[in-house]
Parts: C-alpha cells; structure tokens; sequence
C-alpha cells in the first residue's frame, strides 16, 4: 500500500494554517512558562528587590574569586611545608626547610591568581544565555 492510500494527508509536511496557528499559540505559552520558571527573569516571583538580588550576586562573585586565590596559595604551602618537613628529610636526607615552602607557596599563589582570572573571564563573559533573545525562534511566515 502506498503512504495515499494508508490515510496519510498529502501536504507533503506543510501544516495547515490552524496546525500553524495552534502550534504559534502553544510555543508561545511554553516560552512564558519557561521564562516564570527562570529565576532570573523579571516575571519570576522571588520576591526580593533588583537591588538585594545584584548585591548578594556580587558578594558572592567575591567569596567565589575570594576563595580559589586563598585556596590556591594554601594548597601550595601546605605542599610545599610538607616537602620539606617530612619527604626531603626522610627520602632523600637533606633538609631543605624554607626551600621547597617558598617555592609551592610561589607556585601555589600562582595558580590561585590563575584561577581568579580565568573566573572572572568566565563571569565577564558568561555562559551561553538561554534567557536571552526569542523563546522560539520565528518561522518564515512571521516576515513580512
């Protein structure tokens, strides 16, 4: 049996102007349900004023840059106090106590500095914003 004759409609794909209209109207409910359910949408019902909501997003960019620096630096001494405390001594017999601290402390303020930089990018730029732009995008019936 060919695709006629099972009962298939024959618009080769195309959707009816009532199809089209009905699917208009659904996505364009979809979109606003999805930007309510956002919670950085100004539909979203938080609550809390504009103000609040960007100084505790800035606090926290700053606890976040805050602690990878002080983390990077600590990890670093902590290796490096650890090197030459107990791994130098006992393996290899030489005592090389400010050496090795100085060095991973170097190292570890490095890498913290590193990090601060490449999150600050990352919040410069940002992720891919989804909330941004048309919630679906227009077909080519809507240009006139």
């Amino acid at each position: 049996m060919s695709p006629a004759e099972k009962g298939s409609d024959r618009n080769d794909g195309q959707l009816s102007p009532e199809d089209r209209a009905e699917f208009k109207r659904r996505s364009a409910e979809l979109g606003r349900r999805l930007d309510e359910a956002r919670p950085g949408s100004e539909l979203s019902k938080s609550g809390k004023s504009s103000k609040n909501s960007d100084s505790n997003e800035l606090m926290g960019r700053a606890l976040r840059l805050s602690t990878e620096l002080i983390g990077g630096i600590v990890v670093g001494a902590g290796i490096g106090w650890w090197l030459d405390t107990y791994l130098m001594p006992s393996v290899f017999g030489v005592k090389t106590w400010p050496l090795m601290f100085i060095v991973f402390f170097l190292l570890g303020s490095a890498a913290g500095m590193l990090n601060v930089v490449r999150s600050g990018m990352k919040m410069k730029t940002g992720p891919s914003a989804p909330s941004k732009g048309p919630a679906v995008p227009g077909d080519e019936d809507d240009v006139k």
